[in-house]
């Protein structure tokens, strides 16, 4: 009876063991389709405020000449870094 015990005892540790790692390789597969997909996304808006900052500086630039444009374009983008950046200090605490 105690070689049948540790014979059970033996199948129920592999069984635990394979559905352990068949659940760590679906949670990698998920984390890296996850991750994929956030880079897809991050690509993406890079590239539409790219393509939004050049007409936002074109507009400008007709309007109001490319010295004044550069500097407002500038002046935008570091009010949203200091805006992100003062976010995250206040998360932070």
């Amino acid at each position: 009876m105690s070689a049948e015990g540790s014979s059970l005892l033996a199948d129920l540790v592999k069984s635990l063991a394979a559905l352990g790692a068949l659940s760590v390789g679906t949670a990698v597969r998920r984390a890296a389709s996850t991750v994929g997909g956030y880079l897809v996304v991050g690509i993406l808006l890079a590239v539409s405020l790219c393509f939004l900052t050049l007409a936002g500086y074109r507009a400008l630039s007709l309007a109001m000449g490319s010295i004044h444009a550069s500097l407002i374009v500038g002046c935008a983008y570091l009010f949203a870094a200091l805006v992100a950046a003062l976010v995250l200090q206040v998360r932070r605490r």
